[in-house]
């Protein structure tokens, strides 16, 4: 496994060095910032050298841009991050905030409200990310009040490749409303865990749009939608990338 990842970094170095990103309106979902020792300036480095290339935009405007179907002659990019760990209000936010930019935030639930048993397993084996810990409520509200937005991401990270119709409606549906009544506010907008299309069935985007008016993949980013139109497509990036591999991802023509 470790040599195909160093082979694609250094397939990336190559095919980055040579990339810019190309006009279209790119949302680009992480999740942290680094699996050991994440440290703001990590992201701020990234930040500061994509911001020569892209225009940031916050995640609504970037959302509104591509359901109205516009057409853009810029690269202009927008952030949003799964899962909800605590270094997305410790850190991520921050760091977004000094570039006056927002983010949307996917969270699960019973994450945040897990005890240490239910944490361990959920980073130990469900998103393979051992160590890390969630926001709490206050942090979440924190964001929102901040000017950020708050998304649902199934109340368990489930995988919502399922024909279970009663579980598709709990982790889905109950989700939405855990989150406004913690929040406060309408929670318009749910990101399907492991993101992949294969991730996702017509039964779960079915259940999905009717309980939000924006659903999200973490796949297919050369084109806008997915799924019939139904699921706007994110690109996966961490801020720990090197810029020429965001470089080659952002360097693609995106289609309607």
């Amino acid at each position: 496994m470790w040599g195909r990842k160093i082979a694609r970094g250094l397939i990336l170095d190559v095919l980055g060095s040579f990339a810019e990103p190309q006009a279209g309106i790119h949302i680009l979902n992480g999740h942290r910032i680094a699996l050991k020792n994440p440290c703001e300036e990590i992201f701020h480095s990234q930040l500061r050298k994509l911001e020569k290339l892209v225009r940031f935009i916050r995640f609504e405007d970037a959302v509104e841009l591509i359901i109205s179907k516009v057409v853009v002659s810029e690269p202009l990019v927008a952030f949003s991050f799964d899962d909800g760990f605590e270094e997305c209000h410790s850190m991520i936010a921050p760091v977004l905030e000094d570039f006056n930019i927002n983010a949307a935030f996917f969270i699960n639930p019973n994450f945040v409200s897990g005890n240490r048993e239910y944490i361990d397993y959920f980073t130990n084996n469900v998103v393979k990310t051992p160590g890390k810990l969630p926001m709490s409520w206050e942090q979440i509200k924190d964001l929102h009040n901040r000017g950020h937005v708050i998304g649902a991401h199934t109340l368990d990270h489930y995988n919502i490749n399922d024909d279970n119709i009663e579980e598709l409606e709990h982790q889905i549906g109950e989700c939405r409303t855990v989150v406004e009544q913690h929040i406060g506010v309408p929670c318009d907008y749910f990101a399907f865990p492991f993101g992949r299309l294969e991730h996702a069935n017509s039964h779960s985007i079915d259940i999905a749009v009717r309980h939000y008016p924006y659903v999200f993949s973490q796949s297919d980013y050369k084109n806008y939608f997915s799924f019939g139109g139904r699921v706007i497509n994110r690109r996966h990036f961490e801020p720990d990338w090197p810029i020429i591999h965001l470089n080659y991802f952002l360097n693609t023509e995106k289609k309607y």
